[in-house]
């Protein structure tokens, strides 16, 4: 079947709605629905696993397992503590091993400096669910009596879409290692789900519970490092799951997560309200609602991360769904991760955050791969963004983005830039150039490898204005199609009352916006030239490539942001793949 191309789609959804705060994800949510998506559906497998680690362990260590006993010395790995003995006994800076197996109905909140890491090659998990036994057959059903846990909505409104109403619901039921869905009232429990009736405290599955292993949800949050004196913390080595809400909790500065799991929670894998947070090496994949979410996460750190399949109970992707979404954020890195198949955004700033650095990630498969919105001040470079359902990166009302060196392929949208009316009234953040007015975007060094719509589109169909006044600089871009109209080279508003026009080859567009004067253009339908292996999803350049020497030599805080000598001509595309 054919499809509206996304420049329609976008302009009509423009014209048909009143522009307010959140007015760009409705402008999604309708791009979305026409896009033949390659977002994943949710998965049930909960598969659970930790990186394997060797941590030394330092003299004075604290040792727990799932069988500590207070009798326990607590000081070998062979006499350990039960969990809350040794957070309760620890002194500050004191280190607690976690030894391999499974913690149930663990919630640590710190109140001092911490660490917590696992013992060399074990696996601990800390779970937020218990084993639930004792079931009573209904008819075709299961249940389970004096069932005191609920966990009822706590999001707001816009969090919820209709048409998945039971997302706000946090209980979690996993028979073998198998996620059931929740559903609203008795009568729609069948195989595969579950219901929590908090009026009656009964809990009913639809699969049959005999001789398997039940887990159901019965705490909120893991590790709480929220109180300033759980400051510079460390948790590493661990895994995190079954929360209702989060798998890790931090309003403390200077915390540090690293090659830990958080896996199936019921809202957030991590939420960090504090500066100087870093994440690192962590697996965050299969939470309800994002992987991460940050606010006032000033200097966030977030680091060679596997970021993937969250969102699985199908929040509303037009306000906080996500792989990872910061607001109100100075300076954040965003570097080297890996952020697929998330049903959702991938890598998101939005509401006034600044100075944000997104550089040599892998965005594939998520909805938007990278998206700056309402913000000022970005470096976006050196990223492979590939078979992203709408864009594989979007700027929306946001200021001096700059856009160097990525890859980006087979996106609906390969580049979207775009403007409303949306405009900021608070004159401190108006003073730090967060206008929310998209101005003095840079697009350079570049390579546009096909798409499923457009290659770079930047209409100023809403406001009527002409688009180089937000991307005044284009250039030393490469352009690859298989045939000059599949797909269009360039959708690109124009002043007046043209809203968009066509272009067929780079020549055109160059002659008609002067822009793109040393880019490349490139059309063969039987052999790639640029990468080694596409189809594969390798972007490696392959021997002589015509991206190989052919980029601008990039400014000082671009090239330290990616890792490369700044001042010398570069590759086209991700430089750090």
């Amino acid at each position: 079947m054919q499809r509206t191309l996304i420049a329609e789609s976008i302009w009509r959804a423009m014209m048909n709605s009143q522009c307010n705060k959140h007015f760009s994800l409705f402008l999604i949510s309708q791009v979305v629905l026409l896009a033949l998506t390659s977002v994943p559906q949710t998965a049930t497998a909960a598969t659970l696993s930790i990186k394997s680690t060797s941590y030394p362990i330092p003299s004075g260590a604290f040792f727990v397992s799932p069988n500590g006993q207070s009798g326990n010395s607590g000081r070998s790995a062979d006499s350990p503590w039960p969990v809350s003995q040794a957070i309760a006994s620890a002194p500050s800076g004191a280190t607690i091993v976690f030894r391999g197996g499974q913690y149930r109905n663990v919630r640590i909140p710190l109140n001092k400096r911490l660490t917590l890491q696992a013992y060399p090659n074990e696996q601990p998990w800390l779970k937020g669910s218990t084993i639930v036994d004792g079931w009573v057959s209904e008819g075709n059903i299961w249940r389970k009596d004096n069932w005191n846990y609920s966990f009822q909505p706590n999001q707001h409104s816009r969090d919820i879409d209709p048409k998945f109403p039971m997302a706000g619901y946090r209980d979690m039921v996993f028979i073998n290692g198998v996620a059931l869905k929740q559903v609203g009232n008795k009568t729609q429990v069948g195989p595969g789900t579950f219901y929590v009736d908090a009026r009656n405290n009964k809990l009913y599955v639809g699969t049959n519970p005999g001789g398997k292993t039940v887990e159901a949800t019965v705490q909120t949050e893991g590790i709480i490092a929220w109180n300033s004196s759980s400051a510079g913390s460390v948790v590493r080595g661990l895994g995190l799951a079954h929360y209702a809400d989060q798998a890790l909790k931090i309003g403390a500065g200077g915390v540090t997560v690293e090659n830990t799991t958080m896996a199936w929670n019921g809202v957030d894998g991590v939420a960090v309200q504090a500066p100087d947070v870093k994440l690192r090496g962590n697996i965050i994949s299969h939470n309800g609602r994002r992987g991460v979410g940050g606010s006032y996460a000033h200097r966030l750190v977030l680091e060679n991360n596997v970021i993937s399949n969250n969102n699985v109970e199908n929040f509303s992707t037009s306000w906080g769904a996500s792989g990872v979404k910061l607001i109100w954020t100075n300076g954040a890195v965003m570097r080297g991760n890996t952020v697929a198949n998330n049903k959702s955004m991938g890598l998101w700033a939005d509401a006034s955050s600044s100075n944000i650095t997104f550089v040599n990630n892998v965005v594939r498969n998520n909805i938007i791969g990278i998206y700056f919105e309402i913000s000022h001040n970005a470096i976006i470079a050196s990223n492979v963004a590939h078979n992203n359902s709408t864009a594989g990166i979007m700027i929306l009302n946001a200021s001096a983005a700059r856009i160097y060196n990525n890859t980006l392929a087979r996106n609906r949208a390969n580049l979207l830039v775009q403007e409303t009316s949306r405009n900021n009234t608070k004159s401190n953040e108006i003073s730090k150039g967060i206008t929310w007015i998209t101005r003095n975007t840079i697009v350079k060094n570049n390579i546009f490898w096909n798409s499923s719509g457009t290659m770079f589109y930047a209409p100023g169909c809403a406001v009527k204005e002409p688009s180089s006044l937000m991307v005044p600089t284009t250039n030393n871009n490469a352009y690859y199609r298989t045939s000059t109209s599949q797909p269009a080279n360039l959708i690109w508003g124009l002043s007046g009352n043209q809203c968009s026009q066509t272009f067929s080859s780079l020549a055109s567009f160059r002659s008609a916006t002067g822009l793109e004067s040393n880019s490349l253009d490139v059309v063969n339908s039987s052999d790639d030239p640029f990468f080694v292996n596409a189809s594969a999803n390798d972007f490696r350049l392959k021997s002589g490539s015509p991206a190989i020497g052919r980029g601008e030599p990039l400014p000082n805080d671009i090239a330290n942001a990616i890792g490369v000598s700044a001042g010398s001509t570069v590759n086209l595309g991700a430089l750090k793949y």
